[in-house]
């Protein structure tokens, strides 16, 4: 594997993957790591760009309620936890020094245990951000010049993404590694997932030509209920919608899983667009949360308070996962994965039903991203050989108006 920088080549094709801070549970018993894609992401732009991602040092105000996070190679990452730290958090933290900030929900789980999105757990959620801030800060940090930088300028998020242009094995890529973070360690909040080019991010991948190249996008390692059960093998799992996705950048990631050899899903009826998908799930939810409420408001006994209070909390921590991820009106155009129409193909991993009794929670490893740069290495060719019909399907598949979204910033 040959990665060299290629500051001022044109890319022909992109990879694009995000970390949605504390995105970790969802509807139906599905529950992930999200931050897979950033890790990738970010192990490929090393081989061009060395540098060392260790943590070095937590540091945690426990009045002001900010962890910030530094690299061995100076890199820095500060966030805030809604309802602040205690001291104890505080001590749990310093056993994050040597752990690798780019694997950041690794981090997080190996820190605190467990975590949780949408309020539920906010230290470990804003240690995630402040990880994966630093990441990218070391990077900016040690090649100035040579990454380009956006920010996630809508209201109330502190995350961005950084990205640059390399040779991958001759083939010239475009890279993002980007993160969907929120103040106060809320979240998730990703209506800048994947490759959806607006705001100061849309600035960034324009300037990398990645608001137009057939992509590659990076998803999380995930245990999905309805396709995990009874499976003994943690598998890799390509998805697009055939009617609105990049056909030529899902049969190249198929031609990488097969040359890697690694067991793998696909499914060509993901991400279906203009359902009104997430807006039903939404209200579905809200009826959910309201029959709760009515029950609780009747209920005579401390005992059926607490079940109707522990089935609220489950719905929070878990369900609402599903919904709250991105605006209903953004899903309806791109999907879960955020996917700009015509662009590109999802590459994700499954794992087995035995991991996650075990683990209950995935956490994406440096043997994790080893297959899929194994994929990626193996795919690029294939993709390459066909970028111009790939290109040519982007254009008439293209459909994103960025007026409709002007009102989220």
């Amino acid at each position: 594997m040959q990665i060299t920088p290629n500051p001022e080549g044109k890319s022909i094709l992109g990879i694009s993957g995000h970390a949605g801070v504390g995105h970790v549970h969802s509807h139906c018993g599905f529950v992930q790591d999200d931050s897979a894609g950033f890790a990738t992401a970010i192990e490929i732009i090393k081989k061009a760009y060395p540098a060392d991602t260790t943590i070095a040092e937590v540091n945690v105000n426990i009045f002001s309620g900010e962890v910030t996070v530094t690299t061995k190679d100076g890199g820095t990452g500060k966030a805030t936890a809604r309802r602040g730290f205690t001291p104890h958090e505080a001590k749990l933290l310093a056993a994050a020094k040597n752990l690798d900030a780019t694997y950041s929900q690794s981090c997080a789980f190996q820190v605190f245990g467990r975590i949780y999105g949408q309020g539920v757990l906010e230290g470990p959620v804003a240690f995630q951000s402040a990880c994966c801030l630093a990441v990218m800060d070391t990077f900016e940090k040690k090649f100035p010049g040579s990454f380009i930088r956006g920010n996630e300028d809508m209201p109330n998020k502190i995350g961005g993404c950084i990205g640059t242009r390399l040779l991958i094995n001759e083939t010239p890529v475009s890279i993002l590694a980007l993160v969907n973070a929120n103040e106060g360690g809320l979240g998730p909040d990703e209506d800048l997932e994947g490759n959806i080019a607006l705001g100061d991010k849309g600035r960034a991948m324009k300037d990398l030509d990645l608001d137009r190249l057939p992509t590659i996008i990076l998803e999380s390692k995930a245990y999905v209920p309805s396709i995990c059960e009874g499976v003994d093998h943690d598998r890799m799992w390509v998805r697009i919608n055939a009617e609105s996705d990049n056909q030529y950048v899902y049969e190249a990631l198929l031609s990488g899983i097969e040359a890697a050899g690694l067991p793998h899903l696909s499914s060509d009826t993901a991400y279906p667009r203009h359902t009104g998908e997430l807006k039903g799930a939404v209200q579905a939810l809200g009826r959910r949360i309201t029959e709760i409420g009515n029950n609780f408001t009747s209920a005579e006994t401390s005992a059926e308070k607490v079940k109707l209070i522990s089935e609220l909390a489950l719905l929070v921590s878990q369900d609402a996962g599903g919904v709250t991820f991105m605006s209903a009106h953004m899903h309806d155009q791109v999907g879960g994965g955020g996917i700009m129409p015509g662009t590109s193909a999802v590459l994700s991993m499954v794992v087995s039903e035995d991991y996650i009794k075990e683990w209950k929670i995935p956490a994406f490893t440096t043997v994790d991203s080893a297959k899929y740069m194994d994929v990626i290495i193996n795919a690029l060719p294939r993709l390459a050989a066909n970028a111009e019909k790939a290109q040519t399907q982007l254009e008439e598949r293209f459909s994103f108006n960025e007026a409709e979204h002007e009102f989220l910033f």
